[in-house]
């Protein structure tokens, strides 16, 4: 089913995101698309939406499934300042996690650093990219793929058997507009203020998981374990070591030991 874009567009005409929205049947990746239009000089808070992607991707290259129709797969373009770079993944997944509480009265969790949780289970995943020139940021795009009405059988199908989605959470179907408007609203609230960080990064430190477990974070060849033991305000992982010197890691892959 095609989405109402022009609807959500009116409603956010004075937001800071969303007020225009260019929606697609397929595409490589909205990412793709949104790097694009970045590099033309768009204007900030333009959306990309697409039901299907022929190149999708997470990070570390990882495959991003789209299921047309069913989920929302959509990128933002921004042009922050340097200070608020490292702050926009946060950001973007606390935007995430208040939508699912607010509207669905679920309960997600934050796995480090970008990904949103129920039960254990992945329903979004986020994806920043920045370009730099002479140290100053040209632009940002912020990529989220949210998972609405998927069921159980069809994620299986797809090999993502530790995912869930919004339909199967609350036990009913969900108007994928009124997400996708959601969540576009409150990261416009959240973005115009980032300044006022100590709120947002609450948030996020709360629904952090895991924090306190054995850990071990795999980012290329290196290799970290100990335990999780928070975060800094620029979103960083601190992880005592066994020999008990603390790491401040700002990406990775996390896996959590017993």
């Amino acid at each position: 089913m095609r989405l109402n874009v022009n609807d959500i567009e009116e409603n956010l005409k004075a937001a800071v995101i969303g007020r225009q929205i260019d929606y697609y049947q397929q595409v490589t990746s909205t990412m793709d698309v949104a790097r694009e239009k970045a590099e033309r000089g768009v204007l900030e808070g333009s959306v990309v939406v697409a039901e299907e992607q022929i190149s999708g991707r997470g990070r570390f290259g990882r495959k991003w499934v789209s299921t047309p129709g069913e989920d929302l797969t959509f990128s933002i373009v921004l042009y922050p300042g340097v200070w608020a770079v490292s702050r926009l993944t946060i950001a973007t997944a606390v935007v995430v996690a208040r939508v699912l509480n607010r509207s669905y009265g679920l309960l997600p969790g934050i796995k480090w650093p970008n990904d949103v949780r129920i039960n254990g289970k992945k329903i979004c995943g986020i994806l920043v990219e920045t370009a730099f020139e002479n140290d100053q940021v040209r632009y940002a795009l912020i990529g989220i793929g949210i998972n609405i009405n998927q069921s159980p059988g069809h994620l299986n199908e797809e090999g993502l058997s530790e995912t869930t989605s919004i339909c199967h959470e609350v036990g009913h179907k969900v108007e994928r507009e009124e997400v996708l408007q959601a969540v576009l609203l409150e990261l416009s609230y959240v973005y115009s203020s980032l300044e006022e960080w100590g709120t947002v990064w609450g948030d996020w430190q709360k629904a952090m998981e895991h924090l306190g477990e054995n850990i071990k974070v795999r980012w290329g060849d290196r290799v970290e374990e100990g335990i999780a033991e928070g975060v800094d305000n620029d979103g960083n992982l601190l992880v005592r070591r066994k020999d008990g010197s603390v790491v401040s890691l700002a990406a990775g892959d996390v896996t959590f030991q017993v």
